[in-house]
């Protein structure tokens, strides 16, 4: 895969000047150099002490010092650290009225887990540890160690029986190309953010690979797979592409200058939502599928505008007929039924069927 960036231009660089701190970076220093001071305080810290340990407190006008540490109070309030000012007559231990943090309220509860509690907070993670592209995986490990560490151990008391567990193995496939996969989704990310063209070298379900140019207008996960959603200006039309699927990538120079407006009335949750039956990932191929029992209920699923649903006659079933790109997931959804979904056509795809079927018998002959 080739990735790079255009216009990166050449010649000697002349060497830049270190920015200076932008105010937002020194009032958010200053913020958690407030929270740390009053956590570290064993009795309530006057303003005298604070205008003394902060410049920004530290005014001509002294009221005008203290309207800002005010304002710096409500956002931490808002961030949830609980500042409040006490006296000696709110608190006897205390001498000299101040400025604290409320532990009791800052500190959030212990928590305690059961067993089934655990088993399910990991089953729920694990969908999120499988998003290729993403640190879901470390931080996914790293919340299950914990869980694990504070499980409460195993009865030790004598003549108590111990209930033997089957084991259980969690499998997480990861792409071969996962790498490249998150250097992919990060260049692509980075457009949404700047509106920054793309120029993608886009392999189709035919295998056939074409250039595009589209103005990213969101990223979206759906099925195990990365969706890069925009306008693409070959087909004046908002598409979805597989980030699998892009062999080349480059993005528009100048990062500071957008390249588009992403219209007003656009929804990503439309397209986040969008039925797998309806993607559009190539060639459209009109497809007529059996449902049976216990599978009648999928004829309830979104299968694109111009799907067809009458009853067969003889029993409770159903005929579906529709178009639909996603080859893919017609096999995964036919095979998953375990019978209760047939192809009645096209031929083509009940031989996919038919390989599917083959391969897992001969792995698990």
């Amino acid at each position: 895969m080739a990735v790079k960036r255009r216009g990166s231009g050449g010649g000697a660089r002349k060497a830049e000047r270190p920015a200076a701190p932008r105010a937002s970076d020194d009032r958010s220093k200053r913020l958690l150099d407030l929270v740390v001071l009053l956590l570290g305080a064993r009795s309530p810290v006057s303003f005298r002490e604070l205008r003394a340990q902060f410049r920004a407190y530290r005014t001509e006008n002294e009221e005008a010092g203290l309207r800002a540490f005010e304002r710096d109070k409500v956002e931490l309030l808002e961030l949830g650290v609980p500042v409040r000012y006490v006296t000696p007559e709110d608190d006897d231990t205390f001498e000299e009225a101040g400025y604290v943090v409320d532990l009791r309220r800052y500190r959030l509860p212990e928590l305690a887990f059961t067993p089934d509690e655990v088993a399910a907070l990991v089953l729920a993670s694990s969908m999120a540890r499988a998003a290729h592209g993403t640190t879901y995986a470390e931080v996914v490990d790293l919340a299950v160690k914990k869980l694990a560490f504070d499980a409460p151990p195993a009865p030790d008391t004598p003549g108590t029986p111990v209930r033997q567990r089957e084991p259980v193995l969690v499998h997480f496939p990861r792409p071969a190309d996962a790498e490249r996969l998150a250097e992919r989704l990060a260049l692509i990310e980075q457009a949404v953010v700047s509106r920054k063209r793309l120029t993608l070298d886009y392999v189709a379900a035919s295998g056939k690979s074409a250039r595009r140019e589209v103005d990213p207008y969101g990223l979206a996960y759906r099925q195990g797979v990365w969706l890069v959603v925009g306008h693409c200006r070959l087909r004046e039309d908002v598409r979805s592409f597989r980030l699998d699927r892009i062999a080349g990538l480059e993005v528009a120079p100048r990062p500071r200058s957008p390249d588009f407006q992403r219209p007003a009335e656009f929804d990503l949750r439309r397209y986040a939502s969008r039925s797998p039956w309806t993607f559009e990932l190539g060639a459209a191929v009109a497809i007529e599928l059996e449902l049976h029992p216990p599978a009648t209920a999928v004829g309830a699923e979104d299968f694109g505008d111009g799907a067809r649903r009458e009853p067969i006659a003889g029993g409770p079933a159903l005929l579906v007929q529709f178009e639909s790109s996603n080859l893919d997931y017609v096999v995964s959804r036919v095979l998953a039924s375990k019978g209760a979904i047939v192809v009645r056509s096209p031929a083509a795809l009940a031989r996919r069927v038919r390989d599917e079927l083959d391969s897992i018998l001969a792995l698990y002959a």
